[in-house]
C-alpha cells in the first residue's frame, strides 16, 4: 500500500457506535450509529476493506493526474508538423488581413464616438456585446492594453449594423469570434457571385442573414 495513501482506523466506543478516523486528517472523524452488537461487528469487519478501497481510489486519482500532467508537458515539447505550421500561418495572415482591411474599434473608442458618459469606458460596447448586437475578437498583439477589439464592419457611424444581430442569432454560440469574423470576410457560395457577406451587409442585409441561417443549419445537421 502507498505509504501516503489514506487508511481507516476503527475505534469502537460502545456496542452501538463505531468511530472511523482517517489518520492523515486527524480532525475528520465519522461517528456511525448501529442497531446492536452484531451490526457493530459487521462494521468492524467491513471497514478495513473500505480503507483499502479508499487507498486504491486515491492512487487511481494520482495516476490520472500524473498522466494528465505528462500529456500536457509532452504537448508543449512536440514540434508541430509542417502542415500544422502552414495552417497556423495562413490563419494568422487572414486574421491580420481582416483587421487591416476593415479596421477595428476598441470599447473606449466606441464610447468616445457615442459620447458615452459612463465612468466605465467599456460599458457601452459590453452592453452591445451581451445583447449579441456585435462581437469582439482578440487582437493578435498581446502587448495591447485592450486586447478585445470590434471589427469595424459591424458599425455604421459607430452604431451596430442591425443585420449583424440577426446573423449572430443564426449562429448562436456555435461559432467562436474569429471564425465569425472570417465568415463575414470570406467568399460565400450562397450569395450572388459568391460575394463576401461583409460586402453585402449594407445593400442586401436580408441575403446575408439568409446565408447565415443556411450555413448554420448545414453545420448543425
Amino acid at each position: 500500500m502507498d505509504a501516503l495513501a489514506p487508511a481507516l482506523i476503527i475505534n469502537k466506543l460502545d456496542p452501538k457506535q463505531v468511530r472511523c478516523v482517517r489518520p492523515e486528517f486527524g480532525r475528520e472523524t465519522y461517528l456511525v450509529g448501529v442497531e446492536d452488537e452484531s451490526v457493530s461487528r459487521i462494521f468492524e469487519n467491513v471497514m478495513p476493506f473500505l480503507g483499502g478501497l479508499l487507498s486504491e481510489k486515491t492512487a487511481d486519482v494520482r495516476r490520472r493526474r500524473l498522466g494528465e500532467l505528462v500529456d500536457f508537458m509532452a504537448a508543449q515539447l512536440v514540434r508541430p508538423s509542417e502542415a500544422d505550421t502552414q495552417m497556423a500561418q495562413r490563419l494568422a495572415a487572414r486574421r491580420a488581413a481582416t483587421l487591416n482591411e476593415f479596421g477595428y474599434f476598441t470599447a473606449e473608442q466606441l464610447a468616445e464616438a457615442n459620447r458615452s458618459r459612463a465612468a466605465n469606458r467599456g460599458a457601452l460596447a459590453d452592453n452591445w456585446r451581451k445583447r449579441r448586437q456585435v462581437f469582439a475578437v482578440q487582437h493578435p498583439d498581446k502587448s495591447l492594453r485592450e486586447r478585445d477589439v470590434y471589427p469595424a464592419f459591424q458599425f455604421t457611424n459607430h452604431q451596430p449594423v442591425k443585420a449583424v444581430r440577426e446573423i449572430l442569432a443564426a449562429f448562436g454560440e456555435r461559432k467562436e469570434s474569429w471564425k465569425l469574423a472570417l465568415w463575414f470576410t470570406s467568399n460565400n457560395g450562397g450569395l450572388p457571385d459568391s460575394a463576401r457577406p461583409v460586402d453585402l451587409l449594407g445593400s442586401h442585409p436580408e441575403a446575408v442573414i439568409e446565408a447565415a441561417r443556411r450555413d448554420a443549419a448545414e453545420r448543425a445537421a
